[in-house]
């Protein structure tokens, strides 16, 4: 992962072996999102102090493997940050040399699976106490002249545990916040939820009534806006248990859509989904829109028309006192009667364009918040 720590360790690694002499020399030929060959070519030639009698690619590749190959001392190359499949040998890096050593790092499992290599290192995040005790060292919550309350602590640790063991964001998060009132911790951690969040947005919706129209519309658009959004592509579920796949991805968001459409109800798995989405929203402080689409909240508030009907079927099969039939209809109370938007006529393309402006607007908002933490 981005910020886990790569660069510094493969930098402080490059230190130690030639202090030990382990290697003689280590080149860092920069690496570029498309690799610039003819460049990387021109720095290794520069950190070998060799001059080039052709100007072609392979040409030059020739003249910088046999400097290599002539040279009697060990070298490591390590070519930082890949994000695309090359092939060393096209610069001039023999990867099959006794005293030449290269050495990738990249954020993407599939780059590496692309490219051939005899040994994998996986850099796992921190763990919990590892987050922790780095937090401290930065953040100054335990230091000698610093006595935190009990509640500061506690928002503390949600802070450290949010950064996902990442070392980058825990040294900038936690100097930030250094001597900072609790109301800043606190703004801080709704904001480390939203961005280091698996999923930004969660969508849930009745498939046949939304899935190949508004729904659809509406994901695109997200997902055109850059918005990490899950739609669930199983398609028409015919089970009342909602599956753990889904439940994961909802506790993974940072919000949740809900698209009220007319048959919504008729679904248990829709309505387990809304009991999930609504935990979540207390106990987790993320955020829930309402989109009431083609219906009246107060038909949902009130259970009338076809959310009444659809209720009183599933009285009729669970038992009208059944516990889950009562969280069903504490979710839909709840959730008609918070703040969101309402679409009954109209272009719907300017309707979603709204819906991914006003996400845009709190997007705004955390990038702004995540600039003050790094500077």
């Amino acid at each position: 992962m981005h910020g886990s720590g790569k660069t510094t360790l493969v930098r402080a690694m490059a230190e130690k072996v030639k202090y030990l002499r382990i290697f003689h020399e280590v080149f860092y030929p920069k690496v570029t999102q498309n690799p610039n060959i003819t460049k990387m070519q021109d720095e290794i030639a520069d950190s070998l102090n060799m001059k080039f009698d052709k100007n072609s690619e392979s040409g030059r590749a020739k003249g910088i493997f046999s400097t290599i190959e002539s040279m009697n001392r060990q070298i490591l190359v390590i070519f930082d940050d890949v994000r695309a499949k090359f092939n060393p040998e096209d610069i001039g890096i023999p990867c099959n040399s006794n005293h030449c050593k290269i050495l990738f790092t990249t954020c993407c499992r599939k780059d590496c699976d692309l490219m051939y290599r005899q040994k994998d290192i996986q850099l796992d995040p921190l763990s919990i106490e590892e987050s922790w005790t780095l937090f401290q060292k930065h953040s100054g919550i335990h230091g000698e002249d610093y006595s935190p309350s009990f509640d500061l602590l506690n928002v503390a640790r949600e802070v450290a545990s949010e950064c996902e063991g990442l070392p980058r964001t825990i040294k900038d998060v936690g100097s930030s916040l250094t001597s900072k009132p609790i109301e800043e911790w606190k703004t801080t951690l709704d904001s480390l939820k939203h961005s280091m969040a698996e999923w930004q947005i969660f969508l849930s919706f009745r498939g046949e009534d939304t899935r190949n129209s508004f729904t659809g519309f509406l994901y695109q658009a997200l997902s055109q806006g850059g918005f990490k959004t899950f739609l669930d592509h199983g398609g028409l579920h015919t089970g009342d248990q909602i599956s753990p796949s889904i439940l994961n991805a909802i506790e993974a968001s940072r919000l949740s859509i809900i698209i009220l459409s007319k048959n919504y109800a008729n679904s248990s798995w829709c309505l387990e989904e809304l009991v999930k989405i609504m935990e979540c929203m207390k106990l987790k402080n993320q955020l829930v829109w309402p989109i009431f689409y083609k219906v009246k909240p107060s038909d949902i508030r009130h259970l009338r028309n076809s959310y009444g009907r659809d209720m009183a079927r599933h009285e009729n099969n669970f038992e009208i006192n059944s516990e889950r039939v009562q969280k069903w209809r504490k979710a839909l109370f709840e959730v008609s009667n918070l703040s969101g938007k309402v679409y009954t006529t109209g272009y719907e393309y300017e309707f979603i364009q709204k819906i991914v402006e006003d996400a845009n607007c709190i997007r705004s908002r955390l990038q702004i918040r995540r600039t003050e933490i790094r500077t």
